[in-house]
């Protein structure tokens, strides 16, 4: 009797332990998304299911990818994302004197605000972002990043830059991770703003943050990039920043990075734009393992941003075609960010 209730009690905690580190029994595994919430409930249930060895859909742990988009998706986007927000800054603190600069980032924000905007809105976003920054070590930009991250965002009194990432979707990345995921950012902005903001907030190494690249040219600190360029990277050199992408990390661009610098298809994709439809289906596609793929929808206007709404029908209709879970923030989030805020009034 005494050897039954050994092996039944031996079991139990084998079980229980079992459940831990393959995702069952996570009922608290994302604390602040809602308990009703389906969406909770599938990416336990999927994380369950690729980590459970004796499932058909189980994944290796080197084949547990997850790629996660950044502005709108794991932090504010609106009313102005951080690539945009902290070039604005610099250029209204620290180069209102530069008035053809000035003109061209009012300019920019008169574009944004119109529907549909202007053709030529994409090319001030590359000159305005570009020239705020020209001249300066890729480093040092990287650490301004950083810094203005600090700052109060205008529109959520109390709250810097850096509170505005969405615990939610924190908490996801850290259920993913400790069952054994590497976790990704794949971002539309240029990568040293992503290095920059979200290092110190998501923890992952800059290896795992991808983005857009602007371009770079070896130079002596504090000059003007040698635009001939060097053939030998010399000791005094810094990369310097110039004008211009090298790559680009939107829509199918974010599908050519993921294969060119992760070398591993994801299982599991996340975004909130149409930006990121190509890297949820990426994932969701995946042929050699189940997939899921997560649509982040603004509809609270109260606690964050409701936007995308004219487009929400035709997006609702593709993720139903493509079978995207779709996650609204009012109805499944009982937290929006790292800390409580109001929103100031429109």
């Amino acid at each position: 009797m005494k050897k039954r209730f050994r092996r039944t009690y031996l079991a139990l905690i084998a079980c229980v332990l079992s459940g831990i580190l393959c995702g069952c029994g996570a009922k608290d595994a994302l604390p602040s998304w809602n308990d009703d919430s389906v969406n909770k409930q599938a990416i336990i249930d999927f994380v369950k299911d690729v980590t459970n060895k004796k499932s058909d859909n189980y994944v290796p742990v080197e084949e547990r990818i997850a790629t996660f988009d950044m502005d709108g998706t794991i932090v504010v986007e609106k009313k102005t994302w951080l690539e945009l927000a902290v070039a604005a800054y610099r250029i209204d603190n620290e180069l209102n004197d530069d008035k053809e600069l000035v003109a061209q980032k009012d300019k920019l924000f008169e574009n944004i605000k119109m529907d549909p905007e202007p053709d030529d809105t994409g090319q001030l976003i590359a000159d305005v972002t570009g020239k705020a920054f020209r001249g300066m070590t890729q480093e040092d930009f990287v650490a301004y990043m950083n810094w203005f991250m600090q700052e109060e965002k205008p529109d959520f009194p109390g709250l810097t830059y850096k509170d505005c990432f969405y615990k939610p979707m924190l908490e996801l990345i850290q259920y993913l991770q400790k069952n054994d995921f590497t976790v990704y950012i794949v971002s539309g902005s240029e990568r040293g703003v992503v290095w920059g903001a979200a290092s110190e907030v998501v923890m992952l190494p800059r290896s795992q943050m991808i983005g857009g690249d602007i371009t770079l040219k070896a130079g002596a600190e504090g000059s003007a990039p040698d635009v001939s360029g060097h053939e030998i990277f010399d000791p005094e050199d810094s990369l310097i920043r110039g004008l211009g992408f090298t790559q680009h990390s939107v829509k199918m661009d974010k599908v050519y990075n993921i294969y060119h610098q992760i070398g591993i298809r994801p299982i599991l994709a996340c975004g909130n734009t149409d930006g990121d439809f190509s890297m949820l289906n990426y994932a969701k596609y995946n042929p050699n393992h189940a997939g899921l793929a997560l649509l982040i929808n603004h509809d609270d206007d109260e606690r964050e941003y409701q936007y995308n709404v004219k487009e929400r029908a035709e997006w609702d209709a593709l993720a139903e075609q493509y079978g995207w879970n779709v996650i609204s923030m009012k109805n499944e989030f009982d937290f929006i960010f790292l800390k409580e805020a109001v929103k100031v009034a429109k």
